[in-house]
């Protein structure tokens, strides 16, 4: 009976290990970034959304598409995030199979993010300020 639980358990364990450290897809999504902000009520973790501009089938010129994902807890990202607000970027995310409250309020999980042409750096940005 023990040895019935105990792998009833281990394979409950590996299941929930399979969720939580898996990894459904990861990609890129290139748009401006219009917005990070930190939020929650027990759990905060930090939010964005970016403007993905697409070219519309209906209409003529493009059609806004935004794209909210969630930034893990990783200051030094979250500080480049936020210096790259209201600038095209490339965000590479990875999309998990379910939202877990503690790390995020979406499903995409960004990595790492990317400045695309004339997005400045810090000194740039905001001059004699380190």
């Amino acid at each position: 009976m023990y040895k019935v639980v105990i792998i009833l358990v281990a394979i409950l364990i590996a299941i929930m290990a399979f969720f939580y450290f898996g990894t459904y897809s990861e990609g890129v999504r290139a748009g401006t970034l219009i917005k990070v902000s930190k939020r929650g009520t027990i759990f905060k973790t930090y939010e964005g959304q970016l403007n993905v501009n697409a070219f519309g089938a209906v209409t003529k010129g493009t059609l806004d598409e935004s794209f909210e994902f969630s930034i893990p807890n990783d200051p030094d990202l979250v500080k480049k995030m936020e210096e790259l607000t209201g600038f095209d970027v490339q965000l590479f995310y990875k999309e998990k199979y379910f939202v877990f409250p503690w790390l995020g309020e979406t499903k995409y999980m960004v990595s790492d993010v990317k400045a695309n042409n004339d997005a400045p750096t810090s000194d740039q940005r905001y001059p004699g300020r380190n």
